[in-house]
């Protein structure tokens, strides 16, 4: 005895009620004069809660209610059951009627392994306060694992063998059916109470919509709810724990896949989740179940389904334990007992949510008239009827229904509830309930039937079925459109890949899908069809870079199944390699093996990796996001647009719907077939309600130009002045000029006065091929790429030979002309006598050699100024275009006012006009412009595979050089016409970068 009461107040004083012991009584021989019996005595003594002592008894608890702490339970009297009887799920009419596995629930659902006080369940087992929305309860899978007849399992009438059919062995009527649970892993219990909703900004008229579908929960009244069981005797004291006493018998619901599959009214949306599903063997679940109940069983399985968030992490392995990488997932398993929000989420805190369209809805929705007959045009081999409808949503390929699905889940249960309605995402992180359509919060309720309780989350049941982004956004066509399989590959293949760690095991790393949702974008979005890449592929430019034909490749891209039992980054695109033919523009020869890649295949392998940069490269040629002034897209009379990388799109025709030709810098290099649109479609916000642009169909796919701005200038002989500048300078002549002293004067090992100096006169070059200042220029063999340029876009402006003679005359040295200098005016410095008797001459030279050379060093400043400012951030075209001014950025440096110099450019239509620094006004020759180049840096220098970055610009002509400071308009010798001017000038204008 005097265990037990020591062990009672122990517990007491854990729960948070302290009690002090008298010393009136002996511990051995009495106990507190507050303390009850067990729970077990205390129950039988009420003599009301007779069903609840059958329970106990019948499976074996007495001992366990009788003695042993510290326990919880939550217990309904008798009355409660009497009316229980009269109406339940399981249709049972009397307590003998119950089987084993209800009692269990019944019992084991309403019972916790640790002692509580109703107040203080909110709060976490780490000592987190009022933040604890469910308990792990007493009960255990084995609990209920029903025996499913073969004609009750799931049934998938998809046609495409491609598909999986992971039920179909087991919904034979030979072998009858199987044992299965619903989940594996341990059910929850879930309450209402005070501190966590307080804490979380749940209110009572949330939770009451949720149980009862009104508003009977006044804000100001005190209430705790178990499930949908009201409290109503709370915290009596036992010597083993508590009992709390509900209003109702507290049937534990299942989860959310469980109580949207028994509810009547979302059996359509139940057979949709079921095709994400599959019966897993569970050997602990079955020598448990077979203990539990005495039976000999071979098998028991559990259903899983396949999700970014579920127990194992991300899941798409099979039931014979074999990776299937072409199953898209769903965004958690609703079928997850155990669910939690994050890897990082506590499961205790929060649940899941559901908003599940009825039956009614959903085929409202498919059905001819509704927003969703599309994709039964498209993908149903029956006619569109109610009673074929189940049948034709089954046509519908899963990564297309599965928008739809993962639209509806919510993982936040806390964040999902009615009163938080307007901040409720879709999967475009837009409003997915905005005030415009709701203005109230009655208003937000008035989409629903009902709310189903689960042990994992809620279920509302909705009358309408919001449309998920990806079929409103420029991503729906690809999605449907039967020869946009490859380019739905493509933007999809990282969807599943967005928790926790996975973003590694992205296979391309771009989550395009997540960017073409962007709903508040106006897109243009090409997709080039699965023919057009099979018959005209994609030209490999890294190949074209080694200036071998015997090199040069082009890809053929076919749709094809990665298969299962494979892990691995891979993508779903047989990537077939041929020879190709310049001259012709064509593949030529057999299908080159070493160098395709299949589908199956490593995207980490040689080939794969390469098949993962074009694919990469080819989607964001394609997507084009419109500014402010492009309005309507490319149905204007603008001719150059800029896809997102900066790779310009060229409308080559007047028609701008379908038969538009289209071409990139690939086709305008080359003179070759532009693209032509075989279909448009309009998913803009102005013609839907909800959208974000035009996609049209393109015959084959665009391609950048493989021109780099160094070869479009060194094409030209009117530009090799300008050129002969930028390529003039020598680490030699810069070490002669003096750049290098204070480097010297600074000392330090061999290696690092290397390095340093390196990365000093590197600051110089304009062009540059192979390593400098530790960074590699991998340019094309014969070829040199923009030192500045950073993976960004831009405008070069290129001064003809006159321009330029023009700028010398003024007194601009070339680098020949400087080196002349230095070389006439540097004198040898006499080498310091012993007794420091020329000491005088010693300083005297180098005193003349210091303004030589700062002059020199303005002459080189300036030099690099001039060629520099001539290269501008941005891509502006000589195009049709309404009149705009604006500034834009050179690489250029004012030290004193730190700013960037700027040029002012006036684009009107077919006029682009630079105002510079000087104030001159340069208009960009029309007759030779709008030259596309693209300076790609590649893998290797010698045996380039693929471009690892890349930028993207325009050249125009001009007739007169652009400069870039006032003070040097009628002559550059200004900057140096002494020492001291020189000075400063270098120190105004020094080369940053």
């Amino acid at each position: 005895m005097g265990k037990a009461v020591l062990g009672a107040c122990l517990l007491l004083s854990m729960s948070g009620l302290a009690y002090s012991c008298s010393d009136d009584y002996d511990l051995d021989d009495k106990k507190p004069n507050f303390l009850g019996g067990s729970i077990y005595d205390e129950l039988k003594s009420l003599g009301n809660f007779k069903t609840t002592i059958r329970l106990i008894d019948d499976l074996n608890y007495t001992d366990v209610m009788s003695k042993t702490g510290s326990k919880t339970l939550f217990v309904a009297n008798d009355e409660a059951y009497d009316a229980f009887f009269k109406n339940n799920p399981w249709g049972v009419k009397s307590y003998e009627g119950l089987t084993m596995a209800q009692k269990r629930i019944l019992f084991n659902g309403a019972q916790l392994n640790n002692a509580y006080v109703v107040e203080m369940m909110s709060n976490c087992e780490n000592g987190e306060k009022n933040l604890c929305l469910r308990q792990v309860s007493s009960a255990a899978a084995t609990d209920s694992v029903p025996f499913w007849r073969w004609d009750q399992l799931p049934v998938n009438y998809n046609e495409d063998k491609k598909e999986a059919k992971y039920w179909k062995r087991h919904a034979d009527p030979n072998k009858k059916g199987i044992y299965m649970a619903n989940d594996a892993t341990m059910p929850m219990l879930t309450h209402f109470l005070e501190g966590q909703m307080n804490e979380k900004g749940i209110k009572h008229s949330d939770v009451s919509f949720i149980l009862f579908g009104n508003n009977t929960w006044p804000e100001d009244e005190n209430r705790s709810y178990i499930y949908d069981a009201r409290v109503a005797k709370q915290d009596v004291v036992c010597l083993n724990g508590y009992f709390h006493v509900l209003d109702k018998v507290m049937v534990p619901p299942g989860n959310m896949a469980e109580v949207i599959r028994t509810n009547e009214d979302t059996q359509i949306f139940s057979h949709i989740l079921d095709r994400f599903s599959a019966p897993y063997y569970n050997a602990t679940l079955t020598e448990n179940f077979k203990a539990l109940y005495n039976v000999n069983v071979d098998s028991v399985f559990e259903k899983r389904y396949f999700a970014v968030n579920t127990r194992s992490g991300r899941f798409n392995v099979d039931p014979e334990n074999l990776v299937n990488n072409d199953m898209p997932l769903l965004n958690f398993d609703p079928g997850w007992n155990a669910y939690r929000s994050s890897d990082t989420e506590q499961k205790e805190k929060d649940m899941g949510a559901m908003f599940v369209p009825n039956d009614e809805a959903l085929a409202k929705y498919f059905l001819p008239g509704g927003g969703g007959r599309v994709l039964i045009e498209r993908y149903a081999t029956k006619p569109n009827t109610r009673e074929n409808l189940i049948y034709n949503l089954d046509q519908i390929p899963l990564d297309v229904i599965q928008a739809l699905v993962n639209n509806l889940m919510k993982s936040s249960f806390n964040e999902s509830v009615p009163s938080k309605y307007l901040t409720i995402m879709n999967d475009a992180r837009d409003q997915m309930f905005t005030a415009k359509d709701y203005p109230t919060e009655e208003s937000y309720k008035s989409n629903f039937t009902k709310s189903l309780l689960a042990n994992n989350g809620v279920v509302y049941v909705m009358n309408k079925v919001i449309t998920p982004a990806d079929y409103a956004s420029v991503i729906a066509p690809a999605l449907y459109n039967e020869d946009a399989e490859v380019m739905r590959t493509v933007v999809r293949a990282d969807d599943s890949f967005i928790q926790g760690n996975s973003y590694n095991n992205a296979p391309l790393k771009q989550y395009f899908s997540t960017y073409l949702k962007a709903m508040q974008s106006n897109f243009s979005f090409f997709i080039p069809s699965d023919k057009g890449f099979a018959e005209y592929g994609y030209v490999d430019p890294a190949s074209l870079a080694t200036g071998n034909a015997n090199r040069y490749l082009v890809y053929k891209w076919i749709p094809a199944s990665v298969g299962s039992g494979k892990g691995g980054k891979r993508i779903g695109v047989f990537a077939q390699a041929y020879k190709y033919d310049l001259a012709t523009g064509k593949a030529v020869g057999n299908i080159d093996n070493q160098k395709s890649s299949k589908a199956e295949q490593l995207l980490d392998l040689p080939a794969g990796r390469v098949k993962q940069q074009l694919l990469v490269e080819m989607v964001n040629q394609h997507i084009i996001v419109h500014n402010e002034n492009e309005a309507n897209g490319v149905k204007s009379n603008q001719k150059y647009f800029l896809s997102r990388v900066g790779a310009p799109v060229v409308i080559k025709s007047s028609n701008r719907g379908v038969g538009m030709e289209v071409s990139g810098g690939f086709q305008e290099q080359f003179s070759a077939t532009p693209c032509k649109v075989l279909e448009e479609f309009d998913q803009t916000a102005a013609t839907n309600g909800y959208g974000n642009g035009m996609v049209y169909l393109l015959d084959r796919p665009l391609q950048s130009t493989t021109n780099s701005t160094y070869h479009t200038i060194a094409s030209n002989a009117n530009y090799s002045k300008f050129l002969s500048l930028c390529e003039g300078v020598s680490d030699a002549l810069l070490e002669k000029a003096g750049f290098k002293d204070s480097i010297l004067a600074a000392g330090g090992e061999a290696k690092t006065i290397a390095a340093e100096w390196d990365k000093v006169a590197a600051k110089y070059y304009v062009f540059l091929r192979g390593e400098k200042a530790a960074i590699k220029y991998n340019a094309a063999k014969n070829d040199k790429l923009v030192r500045f340029f950073n993976n960004y876009r831009y405008t070069v402006y290129v001064p003809t030979n006159t321009a330029v003679d023009a700028e010398l005359a003024k007194g601009l040295k070339t680098w020949d002309e400087i080196d002349a200098y230095l070389t006439a005016n540097l004198q040898t410095v006499p080498v310091l006598a012993a007794d420091k008797s020329n000491q005088a001459a010693v300083d005297a030279a180098k005193a003349a050699n210091s303004a030589v050379k700062v002059k020199a060093q303005a002459m080189i400043t300036t030099l690099v100024n001039f060629l520099k400012y001539h290269f501008q951030d941005e891509t502006l075209f000589v195009d049709n275009v309404p009149t705009r001014t604006a500034e834009y950025m050179t690489s250029c440096v004012d030290e004193e006012k730190k700013v960037y110099l700027g040029l002012k450019v006036k684009q009107s239509s077919n006029s682009l006009k630079i105002t510079d620094l000087a104030g001159n006004e340069v208009e960009v020759d029309n007759s030779h412009c709008n030259m596309l180049v693209r300076d790609a840096n590649h893998n290797s220098l010698d045996a380039p595979t693929y471009i690892q970055s890349s930028s993207y610009a325009v050249v125009h002509q001009i007739n007169k050089a652009l400069v870039f400071d006032k003070s040097l308009s009628s002559s550059y010798t200004r900057a140096w016409a002494s020492p001291k001017k020189a000075k400063a000038f270098v120190a105004k204008f020094r080369i940053k970068e």
